[in-house]
């Protein structure tokens, strides 16, 4: 004969909580040590209650005793189970009808899915940190592509948007046989920032200065870009060099009207230019840019109001 105190040690073992129950009215004969806790009943009192009496609802008792007088077990099955004091709790529940020293006995098997529905709330949040952490890396990386696109201190473009609307006027050029031509203006007397000295303001001024009057100078259809620190380059559709070298004839002379002021002393704006355009049988913009730069280095070299042309 098997008795209950040489299946504890087994019973112990089992993950979860393990009750055996009498079929008629749910009383408690047996239960590990984990339903004691899991319950919040101590052993004494646990052995005299009814497991019906740990369900939420009454009727379930009704339900499962009619289950298995059908079928002899009841798997998995999620419901709330409450506790001694009153807490209630969602479980995963099996019963299953067996005989034990040919006496019939209900075994209850449960576990408490609280802990697991946290951990899946915890790991759902933790997957929404994850999307929305790459989500603003992503945002990141997009208002990065943007500054290339955009000069801070300008606001005209940068060299990675010129290249793109190059590369399409380009194809606009060779498709309908209209020219492409471009210049670079460089200012030649921009004030070093000594950080003794100044903060740089007269150098910022100076060039917002060139920008602002080389997008006055250009129409709708052109493109201003800053080159580098100290030059701009300006992409002219639709208009042949002589266009150009005149724009960049305009800019060197309203340049010479500017003033700035750069440690107390006031100083004469300047600039020189590079003038290339597009060839006929040229299918990209880069000889046409690396010309542009050829001719803007042979202006440097020539100084202050030199232009430079390289068809």
């Amino acid at each position: 004969m098997v008795t209950f105190q040489a299946l504890q040690p087994l019973i112990d073992t089992v993950q979860g909580c393990l009750v055996l129950a009498r079929p008629g009215d749910g009383r408690i004969s047996f239960a590990n040590q984990l339903a004691y806790i899991l319950l919040a009943c101590p052993h004494d009192e646990l052995l005299d209650r009814s497991i019906f009496d740990f369900l939420q609802d009454p009727a379930i008792a009704a339900g499962i005793a009619a289950e298995l007088a059908d079928d002899n077990m009841i798997y998995n099955r999620s419901m709330q189970l409450r506790t001694a004091t009153g807490r209630h709790f969602e479980a995963q529940l099996s019963v299953r009808k067996v005989s034990l020293n040919d006496h019939p006995m209900l075994v209850f098997s449960f576990s408490d899915r609280t802990e697991a529905k946290v951990m899946s709330q915890l790991l759902d949040f933790e997957r929404q940190l994850v999307e929305r952490s790459l989500n603003i890396v992503k945002t990141l990386k997009e208002e990065g592509g943007q500054s290339e696109d955009e000069d801070k201190l300008t606001g005209v473009v940068g060299m990675h948007r010129l290249m793109t609307i190059a590369h399409a006027e380009t194809s606009r050029a060779r498709r309908y046989g209209g020219p492409l031509s471009g210049l670079v203006l460089e200012l030649v007397n921009v004030p070093e920032m000594v950080p003794e000295q100044d903060d740089g303001s007269a150098y910022s001024h100076l060039i917002r200065l060139a920008s602002s009057l080389c997008l006055q100078s250009s129409r709708d259809s052109d493109l201003v870009a800053r080159r580098s620190a100290n030059a701009f380059i300006i992409l002219l559709p639709s208009t042949p060099m002589s266009g150009a070298n005149e724009m960049g004839r305009r800019l060197i002379k309203s340049l010479r009207q500017l003033t700035f002021l750069y440690q107390g002393v006031e100083h004469q704006a300047a600039a020189c230019v590079g003038v290339s355009a597009l060839r006929p049988m040229e299918t990209s913009p880069a000889p046409m840019l690396e010309r542009l730069e050829q001719a803007q280095l042979k202006a440097r070299e020539g100084g202050a109001n030199y232009i430079i042309k390289l068809p």
